[in-house]
């Protein structure tokens, strides 16, 4: 008798049948659905080099086993059950009526003359048949859900797993034996889409080992998700504006040529990945998507953009060698858009863009960072690693930037903001966020100017100089990465209206000795992973904090790793004059560092301004030696 089961509830019970009773029965292992009385067929092996069945006739397959005194249905083929199986080249195995689906992998790199299905198959996954080497798949008449195309391509004849309508392409055979008795093949090599075909479902191609050309006609309206992934397809043509094209659909082939119409408004998630032959891309105008990893890893060395493109998603151009890109009206660049593209050294556009996602334009050779009016947000480590920048200027549109965007770009000595910006300013070389104040910016700042408005230290240069961090009172928040790779710092003095210091803001720099924080209360430490110092940091410099907070920054979190926690009176900053080298101790060493970096206009530490007259000159130099001859 035929049982009929929506497709929700059969796959929701091959789905169940994790760690149930297994056993085995003729030629076949089988596994307990959970809850039913029934099993499905399932890998004999779970070797990488096949499933461990091999010859198999259509009597094999029996609808009913018993095991331990209880007797089961057999309802259909299990994940993996056949993969890398020669079952038998020379066969058509009909499965018995009674049998419900076909789980993903079932028939994988498997080998067989062709397949038919029972009236009563219900689901088939999608990735059932990838990188086969089948026939075809053919359907008894009668079942509600499935039926079969025969289709010539060529001299030969190719049978296709269709819906009911036959207007989907559900499976598509991966070789046809021309004679089972000899054992012949023929492997389809092309195939014209008849034109009764609207849809081909995912992964129908997905693997072919042979497939180099597909011709598309103007009616197809989808081309599903991996339909023609790792095939040897060498070229794309599509006429319909409307057909959609699913994630992964040409990934890993062997694709060179694409041509899409105008009026094709978006393409998805990894589309064209790692499509290695494709050097040249040109996107038709209407365009106006590309989505996640699209492009990326191809081997492009030029690119046109359409004027209509708004937003390349996370790392759509990524990894590819072209030097140039035009960016035209695009408004939003994604997360590593244009990471590891090792040659771009110009990004150009007509200042439509609004937002950079993180690590955009990750290791790029730019000197100088595409930054136009009109942009609103830089999210952290936009230009990552770009160790060629030194220029990068904040435009005065921008009003959100949420961490150091250039955190390892060697080239890079300080910020600029344009003039007019209510939400950012530089002091001293590095970025700060104002809260909506303005501040004089280098160079333009008197000697002497205290600096007014700053609320949070965003990002200080890789390639700064100094060796002093002083952030001004007032700012009460260290932005993530902040001060992450500038290594020249080794001392670090944080004002008494600090509240937050995000994560990793000064990792990566072992060379601190002193950090002095002036808040009374610990400020706060906000993420988890613990990466705000490095742990020579921890172990080596000491932390001055107000004489009454000792104990408080003694039990904080974060500032507990210090090993080396002192107490100092409000207000007072533990200078030693003349300490140049920041070793705890005044002596001869300190007068000969000092003069060496007189000599090479090095940075100049403000504790060698022994005269505390605000400059440090030959004078100070003079001054410490002294102090050295006086008190040995």
């Amino acid at each position: 008798m035929k049982r009929y089961f929506t497709l929700l509830s059969i796959g929701l019970l091959a789905l169940c049948a994790l760690a149930q009773t297994q056993f085995t029965s003729g030629k076949f292992k089988y596994e307990v659905i959970e809850g039913t009385n029934w099993v499905q067929i399932i890998p004999k092996s779970t070797s990488e080099s096949g499933a461990g069945y091999s010859n198999l006739v259509s009597a094999d397959f029996k609808t009913q086993v018993t095991y331990d005194g209880v007797t089961y249905d057999v309802v259909g083929i299990g994940a993996n059950a056949f993969y890398r199986c020669k079952l038998n080249e020379q066969a058509i195995l009909q499965l018995p009526e009674g049998y419900l689906f076909i789980d993903a992998g079932a028939f994988s790199y498997t080998e067989l003359g062709s397949l038919k299905l029972p009236t009563t198959m219900e689901l088939i996954h999608p990735r059932a048949f990838d990188n086969n080497k089948l026939a075809g798949v053919t359907v008894l008449a009668g079942n509600p859900y499935f039926a079969h195309l025969a289709s010539t391509q060529g001299t030969v004849t190719y049978t296709m797993l269709t819906n009911k309508e036959k207007t989907k392409i559900i499976f598509a055979p991966g070789a046809k034996p021309t004679q089972f008795s000899s054992g012949g093949t023929t492997y389809l090599t092309s195939i014209t889409i008849p034109d009764q075909i609207t849809e081909i479902g995912d992964y129908a191609f997905y693997g072919n080992p042979t497939l180099k050309t597909v011709n598309f006609h103007a009616g197809i309206t989808r081309i599903g998700d991996g339909a023609f992934y790792e095939t040897l397809l060498t070229r794309v043509n599509i006429t319909n504006p409307d057909c959609e094209i699913g994630n992964s659909c040409f990934s890993n082939s062997q694709v060179g040529s694409i041509s899409l119409p105008q009026g094709m408004k978006k393409l998805g998630n990894f589309v064209f990945f790692y499509c290695v032959n494709l050097t040249s891309l040109t996107l038709p105008e209407g365009m106006e998507e590309i989505g996640k990893m699209c492009f990326s890893s191809c081997n492009l060395t030029s690119v046109n953009l359409p004027s209509t493109l708004v937003k390349l998603d996370t790392c759509a151009l990524q990894d590819n060698p072209y030097t140039s890109i035009n960016l035209k009206n695009v408004k939003f660049v994604g997360r590593q858009a244009f990471s590891q593209c090792l040659n771009l050294t110009s990004v150009t556009g007509n200042g439509m863009l609004e937002e950079i996602d993180g690590a955009a334009f990750t290791r790029a050779p730019l000197t100088t960072a595409y930054l136009p009016e009109g942009l609103k947000t830089i999210v952290m480590n936009a230009y990552f690693r770009c160790t060629n920048l030194n220029s990068f200027t904040v435009p005065t549109t921008v009003t959100t930037i949420t961490g150091n965007p250039c955190v390892g770009a060697t080239s890079l000595r300080a910020f600029n903001v344009a003039p007019g910006s209510e939400y950012f300013a530089v002091y001293d070389g590095c970025l700060y966020a104002t809260g909506g104040s303005t501040v004089k910016s280098e160079p333009n700042r008197a000697e002497g100017d205290e600096p007014a408005g700053l609320t949070a230290l965003v990002g200080v240069p890789t390639g700064w100089q100094q060796s002093l961090l002083s952030v001004p009172e007032g700012v009460t928040v260290i932005a993530d990465q902040a001060a992450r790779e500038a290594t020249s710092i080794t001392e670090v003095e944080l004002p008494s209206t600090l509240a937050e210091v995000r994560p990793s803001a000064f990792s990566s720099i072992t060379g601190i000795t002193r950090v002095t924080c002036l808040a009374t209360t610990p400020p706060v430490c906000s993420g988890e992973n613990g990466n705000y110092f490095t742990s020579e940091v921890y172990q080596n410099a000491t932390l001055y904090v107000p004489m009454n907070s000792v104990e408080l920054y003694q039990n904080a979190y974060i500032w507990s790793n210090f090993q080396h926690i002192e107490g100092i009176d409000t207000g007072d900053v533990p200078i030693l004059y003349g300490d140049v080298n920041n070793d705890g101790v005044v002596n001869i060493t300190d007068a000969t560092v000092l003069i060496n970096l007189l000599l090479i206009d090095g940075p100049l530490p403000s504790n060698a301004d022994m005269t505390q007259d605000g400059i440090v000159n030959i004078s100070d130099a003079v001054s410490l030696i002294n102090y050295v001859l006086n008190n040995e």
